[in-house]
């Protein structure tokens, strides 16, 4: 599984904080994922977070995370969105 993640650019963090997703027993995904030595630390951390009354971390990369799977494989045309600053022609300004 974290192989295909790598395959689209995601590594450790996002396979794991994606663990609701993967799977119809978080905890049962969690036990699993957390036997890699290199997704066991954010699967604690995430862990740790969702137990926590804010759930700011758990929260933040989860978006984060939703955000880059939802615009995987798009691109985007950022000239299309931005114009040139008009110049201000300071002598023709009456003061």
């Amino acid at each position: 599984m974290k192989d295909k993640f790598s395959s689209v650019g995601f590594g450790p963090r996002q396979l794991a904080v994606l663990s609701a997703f993967l799977g119809p027993d978080q905890l049962a995904t969690e036990s699993l994922l957390a036997t890699d030595p290199e997704v066991a630390p954010w699967v604690q951390k995430y862990s740790r977070s969702r137990e926590t009354v804010s759930q700011t971390d758990y929260e933040v990369d989860l978006i984060t995370t939703l955000t880059k799977l939802s615009s995987l494989a798009q691109k985007i045309y950022y000239e299309a969105y931005t114009y040139p600053v008009k110049k201000v022609d300071l002598s023709k300004l009456k003061l």
